[in-house]
């Protein structure tokens, strides 16, 4: 009875003077860490990507890891590296999938970019934090592209089915021939 007095009286601000304890003494619960993104899953077999003639190069990233989200609540000394890390992973994959820049946009006009978004498992997502957590990936992209990603006129979709990548796709512009 005493403790529970003493932890509620710590946690409201004010100093029990008889036990010594204050606010910041209270025992703090430990962070667990967030789990591991699970492996890209091939992409092989979904008809709603786009083939053919406008395709103009395609790279598979993974998905952003989860203190990339503009939702999640660390400091930012722990997200800095790890948006680093991804930015990285995203140039090297994309220079190994030989992108480069479209003939169409060659000049400095806009390139045109479909990122289909397959998360890592069925948690229901919002639409406008999936684009904003890819944005490391995209300044990677850009960065193998050798061209700022103001550049990139995007087409986001996102999936329900759980494959944990993102498929970022060059395209051909609407109204474009190939």
């Amino acid at each position: 009875m005493v403790k529970r007095a003493i932890f509620q009286q710590s946690r409201r601000g004010g100093k029990n003077w008889a036990a010594g304890l204050s606010r910041g003494d209270a025992p703090k619960k430990a962070k667990r860490a967030p789990r591991p993104r699970p492996d890209p899953k091939p992409v092989d077999d979904i008809a709603d990507l786009p083939a053919g003639p406008e395709v103009l190069g395609r790279v598979i990233v993974p998905f952003p890891p989860v203190e990339l989200s503009p939702n999640w609540r660390g400091h930012w000394s722990k997200r800095s590296p790890i948006a680093k890390t991804y930015r990285r992973l995203c140039w090297a994959l994309a220079l190994e999938a030989k992108l480069k820049v479209p003939a169409y946009a060659a000049g400095g006009g806009k390139i045109a970019v479909r990122l289909d978004f397959f998360p890592p498992d069925r948690t229901s997502r919002d639409d406008d934090n999936v684009p904003a957590s890819f944005k490391a990936g995209r300044d990677g992209i850009a960065d193998a592209l050798k061209c700022d990603d103001a550049r990139f006129q995007t087409v986001n979709v996102l999936h329900d089915e759980p494959r944990s990548c993102v498929v970022v796709t060059l395209i051909t512009p609407e109204g474009e021939a190939a």
